[in-house]
């Protein structure tokens, strides 16, 4: 069996590195509020992975928008199951800072646009062809992405955080269906670790946030909760921005526990239970003055969980960091 295993490896990182050879990242936007992972370094997806680098100017969204470069047909068959599926949470922002009605509606509207829009930019659309744009249609090959959104398009337009998180999911209204890789805030390192990820796995990847770690005895002094069991060591607090795959919602189950499936194996009814964990509540306006929704969920305790992260160092080149758990579930009290 162990050497079963290390020849299954062998071969999946053999496919992983055929299948990134002559693809490309497509970085949708620059650098996003100094982040250095969203420094799209050329040289490394070129020299490092065989790839390249694709860049376009967020103003495509724009213009596609307002040109009619997506298939309307599709955009009549998304916002119905939006709207039956994506069910909205309360607002947080104080009355003088919210978005009415029709905007809100507006900013639903516009955030699938967004998705169907990024979607077609990576792999092309035969149906663009039909409507007359043939290179649109095309597309750039991408095989990962990154949208800069902050701040110069959230400061305008509705927040990133739809098209990144449906995208990065098993599942859409179109249907059961492989993940796409979009790396919020155009983190094409993180971008680049969840290519990883994805192609080691087949499965949907998290984009988040580590926040903050807990130790036991700083879980004693603030809550006089004595944690145990897999958080006895401490654990870390994850966000995961508003943006990250709803699949992390962990409601794939394999022997009746929680997990992420190869995303041929999700079935419609774990998917559905994904879509009812989550929540998405209008963005804050003073962070996103252009609007959008972000998603919430808790994720099931119990759930096996490997993190990652590349970096590059210089004079080293590429680092991985890697790091192995489980998510927890600790007492509401």
């Amino acid at each position: 069996d162990l050497v079963k295993e290390k020849l299954l490896r062998f071969a999946r990182a053999g496919l992983a590195v055929a299948t990134m050879r002559g693809k490309s990242y497509l970085s949708m936007g620059g650098v996003s509020m100094g982040i250095a992972g969203s420094i799209v370094d050329q040289p490394f997806f070129e020299s490092y992975l065989g790839m390249r680098v694709e860049v376009i100017d967020m103003t495509e969204f724009l213009r596609r928008m307002d040109q009619g470069i997506y298939d309307p047909e599709e955009f009549k068959r998304a916002m119905p199951w939006v709207k039956e599926n994506c069910k909205e949470g309360r607002e947080y922002n104080s009355p003088e800072k919210q978005r009415t009605r029709a905007q809100k509606d507006k900013d639903w509207e516009i955030s699938v646009k967004m998705a169907m829009i990024t979607r077609d930019l990576m792999n092309g659309n035969p149906r663009l062809a039909e409507l007359g744009f043939g290179e649109e249609a095309q597309g750039r090959n991408a095989i990962a992405s990154g949208f800069q959104g902050q701040r110069q398009w959230t400061d305008y337009q509705p927040n990133g955080d739809f098209l990144e998180a449906i995208l990065n999911t098993s599942c859409d209204w179109n249907g059961p269906r492989q993940p796409y890789i979009v790396a919020t805030e155009n983190d094409s390192m993180n971008g680049a670790t969840m290519l990883f990820g994805h192609l080691l796995t087949n499965t949907a990847q998290i984009f988040a946030d580590v926040r903050t770690y807990w130790s036991p005895e700083a879980v004693k002094r603030v809550t006089g909760y004595q944690v145990s069991g897999r958080a006895a060591g401490g654990f870390i607090h994850l966000i995961n921005s508003g943006a990250a795959t709803l699949d992390a919602a962990g409601w794939h189950e394999i022997d009746g526990q929680p997990a992420i499936k190869p995303w041929w194996d999700v079935t419609t009814n774990e998917f559905r239970k994904c879509l009812e964990a989550t929540t998405w509540y209008p963005s804050i306006t003073e962070y996103f003055r252009g609007g959008g929704y972000s998603s919430s969920f808790l994720t099931r305790g119990g759930m096996p969980i490997t993190m990652s992260r590349i970096n590059l160092v210089k004079g080293l080149g590429p680092v991985i960091q890697i790091a192995e758990g489980w998510s927890i579930n600790l007492p509401e009290n």
